[in-house]
């Protein structure tokens, strides 16, 4: 296997691993055994762990971008964005374990990629909820949607129908919330 290859299978093995059980199921002996490689070349490639998570995060761009890319294309909430949450879905809980680190450079990388999914789902979420005079108020709202995604989505859950449910749950519960307010302000 030449460097590039050999590099590349253990980013590639703890990305996945990182998605399902964040840092700490990063563990070079046991990716070393995974792979049936000396962990030797773990530090030729890489030098320690912490090369070897930048390392991870490059891959986690390129791999976002692809998702955001596909995006792009999204016409519709439900079914189609779902269905891209799904086709993605590994980079998507790996996204998840950024969050749930804490580590700063994990965070900013998640926080840069969410505002890049933001800016391309603003107007598709905005139509699925109605919301054309206020998309500000839409897109607070789907930060929040999003957060509830992250929360509750795993290897195991992440497929259309329980992402389906939860936009569902998700949109019945801010129609009541804006009529509440409605009838609030109608009673002055």
């Amino acid at each position: 296997m030449d460097r590039s290859k050999n590099a590349s299978a253990w980013t590639e093995e703890a990305y996945t691993l990182f998605a399902k059980e964040g840092a700490d199921g990063i563990q070079i002996e046991r990716l070393a055994r995974i792979l049936q490689l000396n962990k030797s070349g773990f530090y030729h490639y890489f030098g320690d762990l912490e090369g070897f998570f930048t390392a991870l995060l490059h891959l986690h761009e390129q791999k976002a971008d692809v998702f955001l890319e596909d995006l792009r294309h999204v016409k519709t909430i439900d079914p189609e964005y779902l269905h891209a949450v799904v086709r993605h879905k590994v980079p998507i809980l790996f996204q998840v374990q950024l969050i749930q680190t804490k580590t700063p450079a994990f965070v900013n990388l998640a926080s840069k990629i969410d505002a890049q999914e933001d800016l391309i789902v603003r107007e598709v979420w905005t139509d699925y909820l109605g919301f054309h005079d206020n998309e500000d108020l839409a897109m607070q709202y789907f930060n929040l949607v999003r957060d509830m995604f992250y929360t509750r989505m795993s290897f195991q859950n992440l497929c259309y129908p329980f992402l389906h449910g939860l936009m569902t749950e998700a949109k019945v519960l801010m129609q009541q919330f804006v009529n509440s307010n409605l009838a609030c302000e109608a009673d002055g």
